[in-house]
């Protein structure tokens, strides 16, 4: 066997030896997030609360959010949002 075949079957096999263990640290990673859903949506659920105690402005901000949000969703409701751009030019 010649040397460019020899260096070629063990780089190859190293890739694939290396692909494999990254495989499954990949795997073992999303398992892992997986099983901290429930931690990670019990914290976004204390912070949801912490942030009901907000100041009077915002207060003011997040209710003219909301205003706003109803707003559009009226508007929607009566014409087509296709967010494209009318020009009023003719060409």
């Amino acid at each position: 066997m010649s040397r460019a075949a020899k260096a070629t079957l063990i780089l190859s096999t190293a890739f694939a030896f290396t692909s494999a263990i990254g495989v499954y640290f990949i795997a073992e990673n999303e398992k892992d997030s997986l099983k901290n859903g429930p931690v990670k949506d019990a914290a976004r659920i204390e912070r949801r609360l912490a942030e009901s105690n907000l100041n009077s402005k915002q207060k003011a901000n997040l209710a003219d959010f909301e205003a706003q949000k109803k707003l559009r969703e009226q508007l929607a409701g009566q014409q087509e949002l296709t967010g494209e751009i009318i020009e009023g030019k003719e060409r």
